[in-house]
């Protein structure tokens, strides 16, 4: 009776587990397709974001490209929607939030060249808006700390001409 008993409680749980294997499947290419919405989706919001800026309208280029990163997190075109912010906060003057927006690829991507670059952008910016020990830390950092010897010099030279300044209204 007992042995009975096991063998119908194994041929159960077999056959719920059969039964769950068969609905997975479905529910994955569910999952799939509305990732594939979603990434369609975000791509058309980016290219509206793009499209306003080739416009001219920085303003609403911002916006929309905000509206990108917030909604579309991890998307494929993050860091290029990363650059466009950058880009359109350079042409609108907004120097710290280009500072802000650099320092935030640099975070998403430290191990990069792009992130990297998108540092040494973050401490010019820094530069502009006279945060000088900001911008030299930042500098002192890329060069002490980076794989990249590109990046590593450009750092340099921003350095020195930084310290040619320092020398220069101390006179």
């Amino acid at each position: 009776m007992r042995q009975n008993l096991k063998i119908s409680l194994i041929i159960l749980l077999w056959l719920i587990a059969t039964s769950m294997t068969q609905i997975s499947p479905q529910s994955k290419s569910r999952n799939d397709v509305f990732k594939a919405e979603e990434q369609k989706q975000g791509e058309l919001l980016f290219k509206k974001a793009s499209e306003f800026y080739e416009d001219r309208n920085y303003v609403k280029a911002i916006e929309e490209t905000k509206l990108f990163l917030i909604l579309y997190v991890r998307h494929p075109k993050e860091w290029e929607a990363r650059k466009l912010l950058s880009l359109s906060y350079r042409k609108v003057g907004d120097t710290v939030a280009l500072a802000r927006n650099e320092l935030k690829m640099y975070q998403d991507y430290p191990n990069t060249e792009e992130g990297l670059g998108a540092y040494l952008e973050s401490a010019r910016a820094f530069i502009r808006l006279g945060r000088e020990h900001q911008a030299t830390a930042i500098l002192k950092d890329i060069t002490q700390n980076t794989y990249s010897s590109k990046i590593a010099q450009e750092a340099e030279l921003e350095l020195a001409q930084l310290e040619i300044l320092g020398e220069t209204k101390n006179k």
